[in-house]
């Protein structure tokens, strides 16, 4: 089938736009044109549709006589990933399943695999990530192994927890190379795009410095039972190291974790958006660099949500690849303070001297938060478009970090968080963030260095 400008009505203003389509990320473009159909023996004249959605981009070709749908092509590339999805954060909490064209066209505008200027590959290599091994642990990359999904782009590799990591590595880096890119598109979504310093081989023009797409190493040879991210200034390239954890036979493997992922990604982007791209050294050490690893561990512990999930469930760090119910924290993230009841002064207390300590303490004080969000808004499984409670403190958090002082202490960044929400939503959430802080210490009378306050302000 081929589509032909309708001669007959050039001219004719047989052109229009619509806007309001629930999904579309932007105007649907409609014009009257002919489709060749019968292997071309036949010309239909047929209005034909561009609907941009996220993981689509459809053209639809309907019949002008009939209003019948003759044809619909999808522009976006195929692609299929086996993976452990958002909502599953590791082996124990779910299944895989397979995730079909995930990439959203206004964050990677070329898809997963494409890095501009003709530069296309099938292996787990594109604009915003290279996924390889690194089982070496040394300082190469480039070249090292990655899975090719063929021309088709389909990374559906077998995977057997039975055995040991390198086994299955065609499904840990491709898991590896989802996540990253899934944390790319979803953040992009929130303002964390071109100008404020994201991780991309191409800016597209939008701004920002190019050449800094995320180097993820998988079952990096360097350690075990760990992970870290390393984040230059904006359009020098960061790098992830993901390990293998050796407290399991046989040994588990963090890059089938999407909590370590999404923790060590965040590092990136809260280095990036605290004082400024080319600023990244505002999150060192002390309450700062506390919650640098807080921020984490809350980006993790949110995209993990279901819409069955309450204020009282219990959700501790990387529980899979520890080998350990309790994960790595002192104590799990959940709302219930019999269970953990970590407040602001915890970070002057022994055994919290640490930044991994003090940010436990900031992410709860997050999860809060959250809930009294999701609770006045309902949680939308929809982290891109989605209207959701989640939703709406995300983008509070995120442009919080872009309005906080370089190294700031947890006043100072809920102070941020309060004045994001002024902007992005008039104020309307101003006690709902109150109570969250108030509850955890934060309150009216907090001061830096752990001086925690209950007090809620007047009308609250």
């Amino acid at each position: 089938m081929t589509l032909i400008l309708s001669q007959e009505h050039k001219g004719k203003q047989h052109k229009h736009t619509f806007s309001g389509y629930p999904k579309a990320i932007s105007d649907v473009k409609v014009e009257l044109a002919y489709m060749q159909v019968d292997n071309g023996r036949k010309l239909d004249l047929v209005w034909a549709y561009e609907i941009d959605e996220y993981n689509n981009w459809w053209n639809a070709m309907v019949s002008a006589e009939t209003g019948d749908v003759i044809a619909l092509f999808d522009w976006v590339d195929n692609a299929n990933y086996n993976v452990y999805p958002v909502g599953v954060n590791d082996p124990s909490d779910g299944s895989r399943s397979n995730v079909v064209n995930p990439a959203v066209s206004n964050a990677s505008p070329l898809g997963w695999h494409d890095r501009s200027q003709g530069r296309t590959s099938t292996q787990s290599v594109g604009n915003n990530v290279y996924a390889q091994e690194n089982w070496s642990g040394g300082t190469a990359w480039q070249n090292n192994y990655r899975p090719d999904g063929s021309t088709a782009l389909n990374f559906n590799f077998p995977i057997n927890l039975n055995q040991q990591p390198d086994i299955y590595a065609d499904a840990a880096i491709s898991n590896l190379f989802y996540w990253n890119n899934i944390i790319h598109d979803i953040f992009y979504q929130y303002g964390f795009d071109e100008v404020s310093g994201n991780f991309q081989e191409s800016n597209f023009g939008r701004g920002g410095r190019d050449n800094d797409a995320v180097q993820a190493n998988a079952q990096d040879g360097a350690g075990y039972n760990n992970a870290n991210f390393a984040t230059p200034a904006d359009g020098s390239r960061p790098r992830m190291r993901m390990y293998v954890w050796n407290r399991s036979s046989p040994n588990r493997d963090g890059d089938l974790d999407s909590g370590i992922i999404i923790h060590e990604y965040g590092h990136g982007i809260s280095n990036r958006l605290t004082g400024g791209p080319s600023n990244v050294n505002c999150l060192s050490g002390g309450e700062a660099g506390g919650m640098g690893e807080g921020w984490g561990d809350w980006w993790a512990t949110s995209l993990r949500q279901l819409p069955s999930y309450v204020r009282s469930d219990v959700f501790p760090m990387a529980p899979y690849s520890n080998n350990n119910a309790n994960g790595i924290r002192k104590f799990p993230y959940t709302t219930d303070m019999t269970t953990n009841p970590e407040t602001y002064n915890y970070i002057t207390r022994t055994g919290y001297t640490t930044v991994h300590a003090k940010g436990e303490v900031w992410a709860g004080i997050l999860w809060e938060a959250y809930w009294n969000f999701v609770d006045q808004y309902d949680f939308s499984t929809n982290w891109y478009l989605g209207e959701g409670g989640n939703n709406k403190i995300m983008q509070d958090v995120v442009d919080g970090l872009k309005l906080q002082p370089c190294r700031p202490n947890f006043v100072q960044a809920r102070d941020a968080i309060l004045q994001a929400d002024e902007v992005n939503f008039g104020g309307a959430n101003y006690c709902l963030l109150w109570r969250g802080f108030a509850r955890r210490g934060l309150g009216v009378d907090a001061a830096g260095g752990g001086v925690e306050s209950f007090a809620l302000p007047i009308g609250c």
